[in-house]
């Protein structure tokens, strides 16, 4: 997608708006703030607090945990975030933060019997 009519502007990934919210956490402040739009490549961020521009971040979102970043825009109360390893799974980032892999059952020993309600104590 190209931003500009006469292409002047290098291309970039497509952006979705959505309604998340992202722990950033900077040298010097850890800070929920809420995601504008997202991108395989960055986010835009509400509050940015005392970020500056060239500034490092990391970022969880979603199922995403410590994303190396740094600050590439702030003005009026938003902030571009770059992410440093290329592109994301925007899939992930948008699932809700306590989405989780089911835990594996376990099939031998007493343990897969634990929450038996018909298992008898002392056996």
């Amino acid at each position: 997608m190209i931003d500009s009519s006469d292409g002047s502007f290098p291309s970039r990934a497509r952006r979705a708006s959505v309604f998340l919210t992202a722990r950033v956490e900077a040298s010097d402040r850890v800070a929920e703030c809420r995601v504008r739009n997202l991108s395989e490549s960055g986010v835009c961020i509400d509050d940015p607090g005392n970020l500056t521009a060239g500034g490092r971040v990391l970022v969880t979102m979603g199922t995403l945990h410590h994303l190396e970043g740094s600050v590439r825009w702030v003005r009026d109360g938003r902030a571009g975030l770059v992410f440093e390893n290329g592109h994301i799974d925007v899939a992930a980032a948008r699932r809700p933060r306590g989405t989780v892999e089911p835990a594996s059952q376990h099939l031998a020993g007493w343990l897969s019997q634990m929450h038996d309600p018909y298992r008898r104590h002392g056996d």
